[in-house]
């Protein structure tokens, strides 16, 4: 008899292969009945793959990659990367999964496909942005190999993914603004190609428009997601002399060099400005003054994304989710309100 592999074994017991890779890493979602027609051929023919074997056997690395575009905003000294590389981390080692991290270089679309569909051999992918999931979303799906999208949600494929209500994040932000009292309120975005920039603005026009007010154009600048961006973008307003009272940031990072540009003007905070940002990372309650924030849960979202690809690879007949967790607005001084006077 030809040398026994998982495919023989799948096809003498009548099952599929996926059962039994289940049986042979002694896993519950098996059905008695399947469980001992597997244990039938593995016993008669002593099928007794080592761990190098069992691997190649259950078309299992135990081992899931994570991809990331290589730009400044997106490294690994960013506090929000970090935050969730840690939840991906984490999730994964308890589910006994290793994580392969890869940086991938805009416009090596054909390195990618070759890299992850012929020289690697992993159990699942996390997409961490839309650049990457433009660049080989599409093949990993086709392929048929587990992919989660991380802060972005599918244009058209049905595949998991996980991200914050970036809508609802925008709206609760400019609303605490307007019920401040601020009519005049300028918005830092991040890239209007991404999705969450795209949601964040609508929520913010939306909180506008329940006031009966109308956002203008002037008050709104595109940037992206470093310091340095939300420094020059508020410089600009504050040397224009833009008739703004308050700035909402598309994000902490954007809010400290926004923070940093109007004090270095001589301006004051919140006296001058009022400023809103979003994620709360580790260092916005220990600005100057401490800001204001929407919080998102950075370290859930990585957690559910691993959670939601192991899920995946370990279920035959797994149901793919759309993940939206909700955002919180957190008072402190930077908008010149204190906790609960404002929400």
């Amino acid at each position: 008899m030809e040398k026994l592999n998982i495919d023989k074994v799948a096809e003498l017991a009548h099952v599929s292969r996926s059962v039994v890779s289940r049986v042979l890493n002694n896993h519950p979602n098996v059905s008695d009945v399947a469980r001992e027609r597997v244990m039938k051929v593995v016993t008669k023919y002593n099928y007794r793959p080592n761990s190098v074997a069992r691997q190649l056997a259950t078309s299992s690395s135990h081992e899931i990659g994570v991809l990331v575009t290589q730009s400044g905003d997106e490294a690994l000294g960013n506090a929000f990367w970090m935050e969730i590389h840690r939840g991906i981390f984490e999730e994964s080692k308890k589910r006994g999964y290793f994580v392969s991290l890869s940086y991938v270089l805009p416009g090596k679309k054909d390195d990618l496909h070759k890299f992850i569909l012929e020289e690697r051999d992993l159990d699942g992918y996390i997409l961490l942005t839309q650049e990457v999931t433009d660049m080989v979303g599409r093949r990993l799906f086709d392929k048929n190999i587990p992919i989660v999208l991380l802060g972005h949600v599918p244009k058209k494929k049905k595949v998991s993914s996980i991200d914050v209500d970036n809508f609802r994040g925008g709206e609760l932000a400019a609303r605490h603004l307007i019920d401040l009292g601020h009519t005049e309120i300028g918005i830092i975005l991040a890239s209007l190609d991404m999705k969450e920039s795209e949601d964040r603005l609508e929520g913010f026009r939306k909180a506008h428009q329940d006031a009966g007010m109308e956002v203008s154009e002037q008050n709104i600048k595109v940037a992206d997601y470093q310091f340095k961006a939300g420094y020059k973008a508020m410089e600009e307003w504050i040397l224009a002399g833009a008739d703004l009272t308050a700035v909402f940031c598309a994000s902490d990072s954007i809010a400290m060099g926004a923070i940093l540009a109007t004090r270095e003007h001589g301006k004051k905070i919140p006296g001058d400005y009022a400023f809103v940002g979003f994620d709360d990372l580790s260092f916005a309650e220990y600005t100057c003054p401490p800001l204001t924030t929407i919080r998102q849960p950075i370290f859930k979202k990585g957690q559910k994304a691993a959670e939601l690809l192991i899920n995946e690879i370990e279920s035959e007949n797994y149901s793919r989710e759309t993940v939206n967790l909700e955002p919180e607005l957190v008072i402190r001084e930077s908008c010149g309100a204190r906790a609960g006077k404002a929400s």
